[in-house]
């Protein structure tokens, strides 16, 4: 929908401080309170954020971390900027896991057709951990791997230039829905995709599923819903308080630039132990 260019830069404004005060006040939420049992242990990490992870997955996360580093390095040789792409992948809320992959995957294509051929995305969603044993790994074994990753071994972050926080646009582009009837285009998009898999008929055929997946998608579609993407944020967040002004890693939510205040303000703990 269009609008005058005075009412364009109104609303620009109004969003960013809407972004800033959510912050603030997510950042001043308590953490709810975790526990950490057997075989399940404290992970710590080189900014002072604490996982409970299962051992059972140290050497598939260590093995997984030693090709996602070379995969950084081989794009910082050739020269290009990395930016991670913190898309939700957990079904948690009535996404599908599956469909959540694909828009980490679009989420990728777009910002590199955006930014061009001087940029490579790091995208989480390629970075799948396999089973143990039979178990499934966890979000805390997730994050240990992520803050690695993010933070590398000094907490400075050194391998990461921006960090691009999925947001509502990100996803209706994925689905090609536009500004009006959203939740029809959803409907619409569910429909056509479950004619050909079952795991989303299923979806489509259950009524309290696809009502999950249409509030999910219309109204939910977004890192802020994400307990691994707000502990990606504070990742971030403590990786700027150590650098100096200037050096930070940049940080965008739904394809825009976040203010300062926001740069520097955790939100509230996903898997963190604190």
């Amino acid at each position: 929908m269009s609008r005058p260019e005075d009412g364009r830069g109104r609303a620009d404004g109004e969003k960013v401080i809407t972004l800033a005060l959510a912050a603030v006040l997510l950042g001043a939420m308590p953490a709810a309170a975790q526990s950490c049992r057997a075989p399940r242990a404290i992970v710590d990490t080189s900014v002072g954020i604490r996982y409970c992870a299962d051992p059972a997955f140290d050497a598939v996360i260590a093995s997984q971390i030693q090709r996602i580093r070379a995969d950084v390095r081989a794009a910082r040789q050739a020269g290009r900027l990395v930016i991670y792409a913190s898309t939700p992948i957990s079904p948690r809320g009535g996404g599908v896991e599956k469909v959540n992959i694909e828009i980490a995957a679009s989420v990728k294509a777009r910002l590199e057709k955006a930014y061009g051929g001087g940029v490579w995305v790091l995208d989480p969603g390629v970075y799948q951990l396999p089973s143990v044993d039979g178990k499934a790994p966890g979000g805390g074994d997730y994050m240990v791997m992520w803050t690695r990753v993010l933070a590398g071994d000094d907490g400075a972050g050194r391998d990461v230039d921006m960090a691009h926080f999925t947001g509502p646009g990100d996803m209706r582009a994925f689905f090609g829905c536009g500004a009006d009837d959203l939740t029809g285009c959803l409907a619409r998009w569910l429909a056509g995709r479950a004619a050909g898999e079952p795991d989303l008929r299923r979806v489509a055929d259950d009524a309290e599923a696809r009502r999950a997946f249409l509030r999910y998608y219309a109204v939910r579609a977004s890192a802020a819903y994400s307990a691994g993407a707000h502990d990606e944020w504070n990742i971030v967040v403590r990786i700027n308080r150590k650098r100096a002004l200037g050096d930070q890693i940049a940080i965008f939510f739904d394809g825009r630039a976040v203010p300062p205040a926001a740069m520097e303000t955790e939100i509230s703990p996903g898997y963190e132990v604190r």
